[in-house]
């Protein structure tokens, strides 16, 4: 009896560790002054692989910046405004809801997410993850400090993300707040 109490104890520990680990790296994602990330995105798609370098910023709840060489996605509230910078085309559009995004995971807004183990590996902890109604899993692997190092996302057989932090800091945002494309062509999604 006392060997099933240890072991639940041991569990409940192990899951508590995860949630504080999870809380910890969402308050350092979405600091009161905001975040610059630089990141290497690695997306595998079966037999096709791509690699891009990209800036995020998250300025606050629902207010990030995703730019890319060939495009930008910036996020304010529930508005999406997508720039194709081949095209030069502004493409705006409306946030669904109950339509996740990697934002979602970043910002703690997802509330459908399962955490897994917490590892101690060094100066890192990795953190597995599941996402129930999508059945994607992954892990987020970050300094102690919650600073997050590498996000890795399965969402199917063949099929994956993983996202590299190359930077992270705190302030001094400016792709948010300059976002402002010109002379394009707007096309307005919105219904």
């Amino acid at each position: 009896m006392a060997h099933i109490f240890l072991n639940i104890l041991l569990i409940t520990g192990l899951f508590s560790q995860s949630n504080n680990w999870y809380k910890k790296f969402i308050n350092t994602i979405n600091h009161q002054e905001g975040v610059a990330i630089s990141v290497i995105i690695h997306q595998k798609q079966f037999e096709s692989t791509l690699i891009d370098t990209g800036f995020i910023e998250i300025k606050g709840k629902n207010k990030y910046i995703l730019e890319l060489q060939n495009e930008t996605v910036f996020i304010n509230d529930d508005i999406i405004k997508t720039w194709n910078k081949i095209d030069n085309q502004l493409i705006i559009d409306k946030k669904i809801k109950g339509e996740i995004s990697i934002f979602d995971l970043l910002t703690g807004e997802f509330k459908d997410i399962s955490l897994g183990k917490a590892t101690l590996i060094g100066e890192y902890v990795k953190l597995d993850f599941r996402i129930q109604s999508m059945e994607y899993e992954g892990s987020i692997l970050m300094y102690n400090s919650g600073r997050p190092k590498e996000i890795n996302i399965n969402y199917g057989y063949g099929q994956s993300a993983m996202l590299t932090v190359d930077d992270f800091k705190i302030g001094k945002l400016t792709l948010y707040d300059d976002f402002n494309p010109t002379n394009v062509e707007i096309i307005d999604i919105r219904e």
